[in-house]
């Protein structure tokens, strides 16, 4: 990675394997499947890339149709993902500070009678991962309107006119945000209304009360996550099983499901299927062979979608650097963006 600090790391590709060095630091293969400094090194070139992808230099956008939109949950999962590297700081306080805009977080987590309970889960996970004060941040109160949207089930459902929307991604954002607010019986409860939601095989479905009961691995990920982070072990461990064959089975998981699922599994310590995931992670990362303007970017599959791979980058890296959602913050992050070395 290049910067005029002389922090220096190579990456190359040849296939699926990847290798990394940094100067001074030998990279011993550890006997665990839990991320190595290769891993960690991909993740950090990925999100140097990512930074480079953001629209005046604090935020990302989304393509629909030929036309680009602004994004904030994208742009939060991208914090996350910077986070996890300990990376690209100056662009994340960029970020939270376009987020803090008032037509910015008020058309993202709802104004007035309008009140959306996965974005309001997201972004006070992540102003709690960067050090902000989610109680006071644009002017809003982020968990208290947190609090506000879960009912006496632990569910944390939309209040719109257009109707409720929230599915287990916010509910599993929610749970942990609530555990790091110190909210635990709250939290408590959130993490088991989304267990009672899950299949008899431990899966977990986006949508909820669905028949018949479909998991979704993306979806799991994040639910064991949740399990996780208010002790809920049996059901972490029964959904993390499910996943783990998920993963062995499938012939090719996406760079989204395997980002997500690799930092799930080493939160219940299924090494094997974490490794695997993370192999997928690797083998879908573009090497020095292809054009610059996409040089350590996470394709979500092949053949590259540079619509989809800012997405599937920001998910990648939190498989690369094993993820605990419960415990990620900012702190000790480099302030720029490193670039892949060829």
């Amino acid at each position: 990675m290049n910067h005029a600090s002389s922090r220096r790391a190579t990456v190359t590709r040849a296939g699926a394997l990847a290798t990394a060095a940094l100067a001074g630091i030998a990279l011993a293969t550890p006997a665990s499947a839990a991320p190595t400094p290769d891993d960690r090194f991909a993740g950090r070139a990925a999100a140097g890339w990512l930074a480079r992808q953001f629209v005046d230099g604090t935020h990302l956008q989304t393509d629909f149709g030929g036309t680009s939109y602004d994004d904030p949950g994208l742009t939060l999962d991208a914090i996350l993902a910077f986070a996890a590297a300990k990376t690209n700081g100056a662009r994340s306080r960029a970020a939270i500070e376009w987020l803090s805009e008032p037509a910015t977080l008020g058309g993202y987590i709802g104004s007035g009678s309008e009140s959306y309970a996965g974005a309001h889960a997201k972004l006070a996970l992540t102003l709690q991962v960067t050090g902000q004060d989610a109680r006071a941040f644009g002017g809003r109160d982020v968990i208290a309107e947190l609090v506000a949207l879960q009912g006496r089930s632990g569910r944390i459902s939309d209040a719109s006119q257009w109707g409720d929307y929230s599915n287990s991604f916010g509910q599993s954002f929610g749970a942990i945000a609530l555990k790091r607010a110190g909210l635990t019986a709250r939290a408590n409860s959130a993490s088991a209304f989304l267990a009672n939601q899950a299949c008899a095989n431990g899966s977990v479905p986006i949508a909820f009360d669905t028949t018949p009961c479909v998991g979704d691995p993306d979806a799991t990920a994040l639910a064991i996550q949740a399990f996780a982070a208010t002790d809920n072990t049996g059901a972490a461990r029964k959904a993390g099983s499910w996943l783990s064959a998920y993963v062995k089975a499938a012939e090719q998981t996406n760079a989204n499901t395997a980002g997500l699922a690799a930092a799930a599994l080493d939160r219940v310590r299924m090494p094997a299927a974490a490794r695997l995931a993370r192999g997928t992670v690797l083998a879908n990362q573009q090497g020095c062979a292809t054009p610059f303007s996409r040089r350590a970017a996470i394709a979500y599959a092949v053949p590259y979608d540079a619509a989809a791979a800012p997405r599937a980058t920001t998910q990648a890296i939190l498989g690369l650097a094993g993820a605990n959602l419960t415990t990620l913050t900012s702190r000790g992050s480099i302030d720029f963006a490193p670039t892949l070395s060829c």
